[in-house]
């Protein structure tokens, strides 16, 4: 990914450890919701993935990659697949005994529509602004991962579009329209959203430790839009203009000068 680029002291350990922490918890939640919660096999699995997989893949990486740049194409183009399987995997199991609706894939009136789009839109924003200014506050900087994956040329910022439509319907299919409604009969509404919202935090390791928190908050704000509105819809497009906003519109502005706001990639990242 990096030109060179070496780990710290103890990072390859730090990785092993996480990485064998996902696969306990990849199986300890599999045997949990096919012989306690007595879900179907397939979506036992699929939220194991889901809920334990995932982030401790996303979690074993970080050690690895701090202080690390990367190739912004194969980046984008590696997260987009990913991301995309992803959500056509819980579409396809989440749909398979109904309809979309089952996903959360309902249509609003045009006016509700646009309204919680907006709020939440307006919302995920507020997060980011206000992040920038506690980490200002105390003054570190966000890491130098995060940094280099800001596109920076045409054809990066046109891919960098896709990316954001990927996170936007990938990440919102798979924790709020899939996962949320799978776990609220066994964890409750609330249970299942704040456990659906903690482990979409952790996915966002790369990002660092104000990260984690940042992205934890909009993914409670996306899934409280869900929930509260009735329909995916909203959450989707709004994440999707959030990461367009961010990362293409006003990303320069918002991670700089890079000493004085984010998380500095001097300092773990790690818990």
């Amino acid at each position: 990914m990096s030109e060179s680029h070496t780990p710290a002291p103890g990072a390859k350990r730090l990785a092993r450890a996480y990485a064998a922490g996902g696969v306990l918890a990849f199986w300890a939640v599999l045997l949990w919701l096919s012989f306690v919660a007595d879900l179907a096999v397939l979506d036992a699995v699929l939220l194991a993935v889901l809920l334990a997989a995932v982030p401790g893949l996303s979690m074993a990486q970080v050690p690895l990659i701090k202080g690390m740049t990367v190739d912004r194409l194969p980046a984008y183009w590696s997260s987009i697949i990913t991301l995309w399987l992803l959500g056509t995997g819980c579409w396809l199991v989440g749909t398979r005994g109904g309809d979309v609706s089952a996903i959360g894939i309902v249509l609003l009136p045009l006016g509700a529509m646009v309204g919680w789009t907006a709020t939440l839109t307006a919302a995920g924003m507020g997060i980011i602004l206000i992040f920038r200014w506690i980490a200002g506050r105390v003054g570190v900087a966000e890491t130098l991962l995060l940094r280099s994956l800001l596109p920076r040329t045409g054809e990066e910022r046109r891919v960098f579009g896709l990316l954001s439509v990927a996170a936007g319907t990938g990440e919102e299919l798979a924790y709020r329209g899939y996962a949320i409604p799978m776990l609220a009969p066994i964890l409750g509404v609330t249970g299942a959203a704040t456990l659906t919202t903690v482990v979409f935090g952790l996915m966002h390791g790369y990002q660092g430790r104000l990260g984690i928190l940042r992205t934890t908050l909009m993914g409670a704000v996306l899934a409280w839009g869900f929930l509260a509105s009735g329909s995916l819809i909203p959450a989707m497009i709004a994440h999707t203009l959030i990461d367009l906003i961010a990362g293409i519109a006003i990303g320069d502005w918002l991670l700089s000068p890079e000493p004085d706001f984010g998380v500095d990639p001097s300092e773990p990242t790690a818990t």
